[in-house]
């Protein structure tokens, strides 16, 4: 279909993320049984269907009713069904994949992009919330216009166990430090931008819920990991009306002092 690399990484993630929850848990305590995966085009989208003939899916109480998987899937798709089978055997949980719209704007958010690489951060992006996924609105690396690029367009990790998900599901503040020890996933977004740390700011919308996060981050050899004494000056600074210029004004100057 001509899709671009970016729909074509989120495709993949989703489809892998859906079938190892089928192969995991569908037929837990119960003789194994198929898992099938249906793709077809639908004008400028792509439908995949994955099913399974197992116990079914039940809510739990560490997610918004879904597994983590495939909470990470509706972050992911455009779209998102989960139902029985008509045969009353099994689930089948529906994804429809499209090149990503423009984000939704907040005028005033993106010069925090900029406030982040003159303080703290060689890294920082805006991600807004809309329907309760990601959409980019803003990014900027420091002195590398290609990643800036790549940045810009790629889709935000919102994978449990990053400052993205902690801070989009809880609130708040969320800092997470790279173990070196680790390997990072070939071709994330921890990869390919060489991060040694991340920190996600949720900034609330006037419902007190995250209407849009503020990310920032250190690349190896560079800016250090953010003190305690700048990450209250950034949850402090969260529960304003960072859009308005005067309240960045503020922040900037508590952040030269922290």
């Amino acid at each position: 279909m001509g899709a671009s690399d970016q729909m074509v990484h989120a495709v993949a993630l989703a489809v892998s993320e859906t079938v190892s929850n089928a192969v995991i848990h569908a037929y837990a305590g119960r003789e194994p049984g198929p898992v099938r995966v249906r793709c077809r085009a639908d004008g400028e989208r792509v439908v995949v269907e994955v099913d399974d003939e197992g116990i079914g899916i039940t809510a739990r109480d560490d997610s918004p009713g879904l597994g983590q998987g495939l909470a990470l899937v509706g972050a992911l798709a455009r779209s998102l069904e989960i139902a029985t089978r008509k045969d009353g055997r099994g689930t089948v949980v529906t994804m429809s994949f499209a090149e990503a719209p423009h984000a939704p704007q907040r005028p005033g958010l993106e010069p925090l992009c900029a406030l982040a690489l003159e303080r703290v951060a060689d890294v920082s992006c805006v991600d807004v919330v809309s329907g309760g996924v990601l959409r980019r609105a803003a990014a900027e690396v420091t002195g590398d216009p290609a990643l800036t690029a790549w940045l810009r367009g790629a889709v935000p990790p919102a994978k449990p166990g990053t400052a993205t998900w902690g801070a989009l599901r809880e609130g708040g503040t969320q800092l997470v430090v790279h173990d070196a020890t680790v390997p990072r996933s070939p071709g994330g977004t921890g990869e390919r931008l060489g991060l040694s740390w991340w920190v996600a700011v949720a900034l609330e919308g006037r419902d007190g819920m995250p209407a849009a996060l503020w990310g920032l981050g250190g690349r190896d050899g560079g800016r250090p990991v953010p003190s305690e004494r700048v990450m209250r000056t950034l949850a402090e600074a969260a529960r304003t009306d960072l859009a308005q210029e005067t309240r960045r004004g503020e922040l900037r100057a508590r952040l030269a002092l922290a």
